[in-house]
């Protein structure tokens, strides 16, 4: 069979909406590249046959519809190729080689045949079906960061699970409970099933729902990979629910915007402890580390 390649490119700001799209479309996985001026690239792969046309036109819709939500998918050009399956099949698996973040964390895809000793931490989450894999900045960003800080007794959240690739790892670091949450629909059975493999879901409370609104549970830590008009909303909410020395770890943020985070975890209590980076593309990606203090986190 042959395939098509769709290539989307459109704003950072756009790019996880239109990611779920091509899911919902039935995309044999996405890849997403980062380019020049807060721009990407969404490459998504379906076979060629009497669908293409429809996809196509379901994307130009949806592209067009993005700023009446308050997105703007600036500049949402669609570009088709066709393309022998010999040849993508065998160069989309190549582009996801197992990766190390951090001291101990091992993540791969699970047709990869990989060794570790057993300090590591395996994680395995296939390419393609969910945001958070593993292979872009703001995740690794948060791995890292969860890494230095999770602790045994540790009840966490995880806003906007996606793959669940953080709960994954924060139940592996030795949380005790997690509580993963995520607004999308689509992403919900992915995570799911990860956890499965993982075999860390009698540990994990999955359920859909927009941040931390309507939670009554209280948390040791709250994590984030999610934008910043997300994050900056949520931090009351986090101030809220989070017990005394509660930390907060964030990611998904442009360097531009740091300043602005941090000026609201400031405004609502919260010390920055650990501020971490990572350039890919001309891009700079910031994660945050921040503890609430005691004395107001009644």
């Amino acid at each position: 069979m042959d395939w098509v390649r769709i290539t989307v490119t459109t704003s950072q700001e756009a790019s996880e909406a239109v990611a779920n799209l091509l899911f919902e479309l039935k995309a044999i996985g996405v890849e997403l590249k980062e380019k020049k001026a807060s721009l990407v690239d969404l490459i998504a792969h379906y076979p060629l046959d009497d669908r293409v046309d429809a996809r196509t036109q379901k994307l130009r819709d949806f592209l067009t519809e993005l700023p009446t939500w308050g997105i703007q998918p600036h500049p949402a050009t669609i570009d088709l190729k066709h393309v022998k399956p010999e040849k993508w099949e065998e160069a989309w698996k190549a582009a996801f080689p197992p990766q190390r973040v951090g001291k101990r964390i091992v993540i791969a895809p699970t047709w990869s045949e990989i060794s570790h000793n057993k300090a590591e931490i395996l994680i395995q989450l296939d390419p393609g079906m969910a945001f958070g894999t593993g292979y872009h900045p703001t995740t690794r960003l948060s791995l890292e960061l969860l890494e230095r800080t999770v602790e045994p007794y540790h009840q966490v959240a995880d806003i906007g699970t996606g793959s669940g690739i953080l709960t994954i790892a924060a139940i592996k670091l030795g949380a005790a409970h997690v509580d993963a949450i995520e607004i999308d629909s689509t992403a919900l059975p992915v995570a799911a099933a990860n956890f499965q493999s993982n075999r860390v879901a009698s540990q994990v409370y999955l359920s859909q729902g927009d941040g931390l609104k309507g939670s009554a549970n209280r948390y040791h830590l709250i994590v984030g990979n999610i934008l910043t008009k997300a994050i900056l909303p949520m931090i009351p909410f986090c101030a809220q629910r989070l017990y005394p020395d509660g930390i907060v770890i964030f990611s998904g943020i442009l360097e531009a915007e740091l300043a602005q985070i941090k000026s609201v975890l400031e405004a609502h209590q919260f010390q920055c402890l650990e501020v971490i980076s990572e350039a890919e593309d001309k891009v700079t990606w910031i994660g945050i580390k921040a503890i609430l203090s005691p004395a107001d986190s009644s």
